[in-house]
C-alpha cells in the first residue's frame, strides 16, 4: 500500500482547516426552523411586491447590491464568458474527475477531460467552449491547471470517506417560492450527524482576500443549514496563489447575522428591480471595472482617494 507524504502546507489543511479528530459542536434541533422563521418575517411583503416574478438571489447579487448599489445594477444582464470566468468550472469538474478517476492523472490531462464533459452539457460554459477560439482554449487550459495543479499541491488528496462534494449546488425558496436563494460551494466535506456538525465547506479562491469572501461564505452556512437542519461546522476561503487559508466556526450568531443580511439584500433587490427606485452609489474598489464608471460620481470620487493615499486602496 502506497503511503501519502503530504507537504507542510497539506498538512495544515488537514490539522487546522479539518480539525482532524477534533470534537464538533452540536447545534439545536430547531435552528433551521428559528431561520427561516426569521427570513419569512423579514421578508412577509415581499411576495406581494414582486407581483408575478421570481427573484432569484445569488452571493454575487448580495454581494454587489450591499457594496454598492448602483454596480448592481449597472451590471445586470452583463455576464459573458471568458476564459477566466470559464476556468473555476473546468478545474472544480477537472476535480471532481480526479475523486473519479483516482490514480494520479496530470491536472493537464484532467483538465482537458473536464472541458470535454463540459462541452456536452446543454448549458452553463457549453456554449462558450464550442464558440471560443483557439487562444480562448488555450488560456482557459493554462488557468484551469494552474488552479488543479495548486489545489493538488496544498489540499490534502480527498478521501471518499470525507464524502467531497464539489460544486455543489445550494438552494432556499422562501415567501411561497416567489424568493429563490442559490449558491453553489467549491468543496464541502463531511456528513452532519444528527445535530452534530460534521461539514466542511471550502472556496476557492485566487487572488487575495477581500471582507465579502467572509460573508459568501457566511450565505453558504446558511443555505447549508437551511437544507440540512444542522450547520456545518467550519466555513473557510482557502488562497491557491498563496496557499494561505481564512476560516471561522459557525455559530447560531454568524447564522443570524447572515439571515439579517439576506434579508436587507432581498428587500433593496426588489426595491430597485422591481419598483424601480433609484440606485445609490458608494465609492468601493469596484469602481474600477463597474460598467457605470464612466459617468458616476462615486467612481470619480474613488479614483481621487485612490490618488490621495498614493496606492490601491
Amino acid at each position: 500500500m502506497t503511503v501519502t507524504t503530504l507537504t507542510p502546507t497539506q498538512q495544515r489543511a488537514l490539522d487546522d482547516l479539518m480539525a482532524a479528530g477534533q470534537e464538533r459542536p452540536v447545534f439545536s434541533a430547531d435552528l433551521a426552523a428559528r431561520l427561516r422563521e426569521r427570513l419569512e418575517e423579514g421578508l412577509a411583503d415581499v411576495g406581494e411586491r414582486l407581483g408575478e416574478g421570481e427573484l432569484v438571489v445569488t452571493k454575487r447579487d448580495l454581494a454587489q447590491v450591499h457594496q454598492c448599489e448602483r454596480l448592481h445594477v449597472a451590471g445586470l444582464g452583463s455576464f459573458s464568458w471568458s476564459p477566466m470566468a470559464a476556468r473555476g468550472s473546468v478545474a472544480h469538474k477537472a476535480l471532481e474527475l480526479s475523486m473519479s478517476i483516482g490514480a494520479d492523472v496530470p491536472p493537464g490531462e484532467l483538465v482537458d477531460m473536464a472541458i470535454d464533459r463540459l462541452s456536452e452539457a446543454e448549458r452553463g460554459v457549453a456554449q462558450f467552449l464550442a464558440e471560443a477560439d483557439a487562444v480562448e482554449h488555450a488560456e482557459l487550459r493554462v488557468a484551469a491547471t494552474d488552479m488543479v495543479a495548486k489545489f493538488a499541491d496544498e489540499f490534502p488528496p480527498l478521501k471518499k470517506q470525507w464524502r467531497p462534494r464539489v460544486e455543489s449546488s445550494l438552494s432556499a425558496h422562501l415567501c411561497e417560492g416567489r424568493v429563490l436563494l442559490r449558491g453553489k460551494v467549491d468543496l464541502a466535506l463531511g456528513k452532519a450527524e444528527g445535530t452534530t456538525a460534521r461539514v466542511l465547506i471550502v472556496d476557492f479562491k485566487t487572488g487575495r482576500p477581500v471582507p465579502v469572501h467572509i460573508d459568501d461564505l457566511r450565505f453558504y452556512a446558511l443555505l447549508e443549514t437551511l437544507r440540512v437542519g444542522v450547520p456545518p461546522f467550519r466555513v473557510a476561503s482557502w488562497y491557491l496563489d498563496s496557499g494561505q487559508c481564512h476560516s471561522e466556526d459557525v455559530t447560531e450568531e454568524l447564522l443570524l447575522a447572515a439571515a439579517r443580511r439576506v434579508v436587507d439584500g432581498v428587500r433593496t433587490l426588489v426595491e430597485l428591480r422591481v419598483e424601480g427606485r433609484e440606485p445609490t452609489w458608494r465609492p468601493c474598489a469596484s469602481c474600477s471595472f463597474c460598467e457605470a464608471r464612466a459617468d458616476c460620481d462615486g467612481a470619480l470620487a474613488w479614483e481621487e482617494l485612490r490618488a490621495q493615499r498614493g496606492f490601491d486602496v
